[in-house]
């Protein structure tokens, strides 16, 4: 969440702004050269234009290298604006203008939610993500995001699972085993707290309780986007109860974000958390990933053992006048080679699940992260198009009740007027 942060706060004015004076203001390239070449001749030596931060990596140049010796297109890269503000601005100002200057895009899960909705997408099902390459990916996530009225609108680039995390110096002193249920995690939880430690670890700021809320509703086979099913009411009474009637995660965590999460589990002041597997590099870097210290468990089974994954995207800009050339990069980036090459670049997990589970590739944490995969269902987060509004709204609520300011039933009351509003 660190990087989308109010991500999409101000879609709604920018596209707002579009039709008033964006179409005046903005370089739109309307020429058509290309547009018969690109149709009906050779993709052989064309260029198109990428927007991505991926090339400020270190192993970018011989990503880039990897698809146009692939795909015998060249790329042309504009670096993504670092503020998460203006890359929304800039990303929309383009798309919404039908600025046809950038091709390519690389999109994170609320972007592709939205941008989708708004119509400024390629559609890729029938010449990128045909069913024999989309069966590679995670199904439901694949539902869950980039579909959306029947078309798929983006080739997925990485895999993040929200795993399950343990501290096992903690678990040993506790004398137990990794929990499997709701009573082992409650059990563990109540054991692990004393001397100012706490069983369980959350990130409770507003806008970033959205994946925690939604972990806990899937465990418990709820849905997020009804408040009035009693197993999303659980969910959050469960929540409550933690903080409250057990006292085994502290309110003090209401002002927390992931990097004070983290470093309290680094410093062995948690029990267990939940937290994105994209984590590893900064527990390794702390000297303290392994199966002895903090490692990666199977999802405990209330109801479910359902996870969240997330990803970025490459899509593709709807008034692009090089579709052929830049279909032909996209389904090198959807290929088993095109995956793996991506994560040697990245450093992350790929997104193809047949590449993870080859014999041959090997990544830290591998082995707990094929457990998700054999053994839980990927779901990609609840979205709407006005993703961060919609995020901070319900974490606002969310804090407003375990605080104590209003009750379960309001706070159920409050959310459901808010995901109606939203999804109307």
């Amino acid at each position: 969440m660190s990087s989308t942060k109010k991500l999409l706060r101000i879609v709604l004015s920018v596209l707002m702004l579009a039709a008033i004076f964006l179409t005046g203001c903005v370089g739109v390239n309307k020429s058509s050269t290309n547009e018969k070449e690109d149709g009906e001749g050779s993709t052989k030596n064309q260029t198109i234009t990428l927007m991505t931060n991926d090339s400020t990596k270190p192993g970018w140049k011989a990503y880039q290298k990897k698809i146009e010796e692939a795909t015998g297109v060249k790329l042309d890269i504009i670096v993504t604006p670092t503020n998460p503000d203006d890359m929304v601005a800039k990303m929309t100002t383009i798309l919404s203008s039908g600025d046809n200057t950038i091709d390519l895009m690389h999109v994170n899960d609320e972007l592709i939610t939205a941008f989708s909705r708004a119509g400024y997408l390629e559609p890729l099902e029938k010449e990128v993500m045909e069913p024999d390459i989309v069966k590679n990916f995670s199904e439901q996530y694949i539902k869950d995001i980039p579909t959306f009225n029947g078309s798929i609108y983006s080739v997925p680039s990485y895999l993040e699972i929200l795993a399950f995390w343990v501290n096992h110096q903690i678990l040993k002193s506790a004398g137990m085993d990794v929990p499997k249920n709701k009573e082992e995690f409650l059990k563990y939880a109540k054991a692990a707290t004393k001397n100012g430690i706490y069983g369980y670890g959350g990130s409770w700021e507003k806008s970033y309780v959205f994946n925690e809320i939604g972990t806990f509703v899937n465990l418990f086979g709820g849905d997020y986007f009804d408040w009035e099913n009693p197993k999303t009411q659980e969910a959050l009474k469960f929540m409550y109860d933690l903080a409250h009637t057990e006292k085994v995660t502290p309110l003090s965590q209401l002002a927390d974000i992931y990097d004070p999460m983290n470093q309290k589990f680094i410093d062995g002041k948690y029990g267990m958390l939940f937290m994105y597997t994209g984590a590893i590099p900064t527990f390794e870097d702390a000297k303290k990933f392994s199966p002895e210290q903090l490692n990666i468990e199977p999802m405990p089974t209330f109801e479910t053992n359902d996870a969240f994954i997330a990803s970025w995207h490459f899509v593709l800009n709807k008034s692009s006048e090089k579709k052929a050339a830049s279909k032909k990069v996209l389904q090198y980036i959807a290929s088993q080679e095109g995956q793996l090459a991506y994560s040697e670049m990245s450093g992350r997990l790929p997104a193809r699940l047949d590449v993870i589970n080859d014999p041959s590739f090997t990544a830290k944490g591998l082995d707990s992260v094929k457990n998700y995969i054999s053994n839980s269902t990927l779901r990609g987060r609840p979205l709407v198009p006005q993703s961060m509004e919609f995020v901070n709204g319900i974490g606002a609520i969310f804090q407003k009740y375990v605080s104590d300011d209003i009750s379960l039933e309001e706070a159920v009351k409050q959310a459901q007027q808010e995901i109606d509003r939203l999804t109307e």
